[in-house]
């Protein structure tokens, strides 16, 4: 495989993953105008070329951000030098932010439609005594509410289950993920690149889609699994493949025009007609198009961030750093501001930039608030090893300062 230099850093990839994961807190909140979101906290405005904006985003974004994720894995490995080491590594920064969101994040989000739609009363850690003592089930007025387990979370339960699958293949069978590496180069040699991906994902499209359809449960969610495991495991096998990125490169404009034509047709037929799974059911062709869109954005997408997002500067540095921290923050955020927000009666406009603006600043006073914990800080998702932020280590002075410093002993003569 014709190798790239070595680097444990992609400066492209790194402004798609902050682009990725921003554009996904506008995602959400264009969610709450959209008639066929599942939320339950909403703006009481409606915009059917909303709906038919995020349904541009729809089929690539998060399988591009897996994708990115695979080609974050393989630096990972390359830098710690074993998959037992990369097992651990990643467990480290996945599971505490998860197991943080599961307990304390994510039910927020079910308990205040609750109170807002069914004047449920009880007290937030009654509702948590509650929601884990009957497998995320409330009963509230002779009904029963199923709560989700992971929400917006389901990126990081899915990451994490697909690192630590790759870590055991990678300890029991490493010849077979040198053998995988070197086929799929060859695959995509020319037009391969976007033939043989599309045909897979056509393939799964047209046979597990119909069964599984899209749940967001890590136990029989197969359709989402058969996708984003690839997206994973594709950008893992090609991370350095200098000659794969290069042929990325190459077609760009063509994955663009095809992804585009995929898209009029998608959003000709989307319109009015409600969630991209109700289209889907609506216009069986949809099945056809849809994959297109996918891999077509996402060719492009990656095709014209090679040559375009270049700048590595320390902007870059506090964003990568800080982004994994506004992705577990953001959506209680967005449910708690909408709610406050809309009794206001702004313009639809000056309520969406309210929203946004405010849940920006809830994320980032987050991360620096994550940054000063310390060890406890990857809780909230703070990556490890970056020095405190200004105001921690003046807190800890100052708690010095106020403590006292002991008088020490001092010798001499009786």
């Amino acid at each position: 495989m014709a190798a790239s230099p070595t680097t444990d850093r992609r400066t492209d990839l790194d402004w798609l993953r902050v682009l990725l994961f921003g554009g996904l807190i506008v995602y959400h909140l264009g969610l709450m105008y959209a008639a066929w979101s599942p939320f339950a906290v909403k703006s009481g405005y409606r915009a059917e070329w909303v709906e038919v904006a995020l349904m541009s985003t729809h089929p690539w974004r998060m399988p591009l951000l897996f994708l990115i994720s695979g080609v974050a894995t393989k630096f990972a490995l390359d830098k710690l030098g074993g998959a037992s080491k990369l097992a651990l590594s990643r467990t480290i920064q996945l599971l505490p932010p998860l197991l943080f969101g599961i307990v304390l994040i994510v039910p927020l989000q079910g308990y205040l439609p609750l109170i807002d739609s069914y004047g449920y009363q009880k007290s937030y850690p009654a509702y948590l005594v509650e929601l884990f003592s009957s497998d995320h089930q409330v009963v509230w007025g002779g009904k029963r509410f199923v709560m989700p387990h992971y929400a917006h979370l389901w990126f990081v339960a899915y990451l994490w289950t697909y690192a630590m699958g790759l870590a055991l293949v990678l300890r029991f069978a490493p010849r077979a993920v040198a053998w995988a590496q070197a086929r799929l180069e060859a695959l995509m040699a020319g037009p391969g690149l976007l033939l043989w991906p599309l045909v897979l994902l056509l393939a799964l499209r047209f046979t597990l889609f119909p069964i599984f359809s899209v749940t967001l449960e890590l136990t029989n969610d197969w359709y989402t699994h058969a996708v984003s495991a690839s997206m994973f495991l594709f950008g893992f096998l090609v991370a350095r493949s200098a000659r794969v990125w290069d042929q990325v490169v190459a077609l760009r404009w063509f994955a663009l025009v095809l992804g585009a034509a995929a898209y009029a047709g998608y959003g000709a037929m989307a319109w009015g007609q409600g969630s991209p799974e109700q289209v889907e059911q609506t216009h069986p062709l949809m099945h056809l198009l849809y994959p297109v869109m996918s891999w077509g954005g996402i060719v492009a997408v990656l095709g014209f961030a090679r040559g375009v997002l270049r700048w590595n500067n320390r902007t870059l540095a506090y964003l990568n750093g800080a982004m994994f921290t506004y992705y577990i923050v953001h959506q209680p955020a967005l449910f708690l501001l909408m709610r406050q927000v809309k009794t206001w009666g702004l313009h639809p406009g000056v309520e969406f930039a309210t929203v946004l603006g405010g849940t920006a600043v809830v994320c980032a006073v987050a991360y620096e608030l994550a940054r000063g914990l310390g060890l406890a800080g990857a809780f909230l998702g703070a990556p490890r090893g970056r020095p405190a932020p200004a105001w921690a280590k003046a807190l800890r002075n100052g708690s010095r300062r106020l403590v006292g410093e002991r008088p020490q002993p001092v010798e001499g003569r009786v």
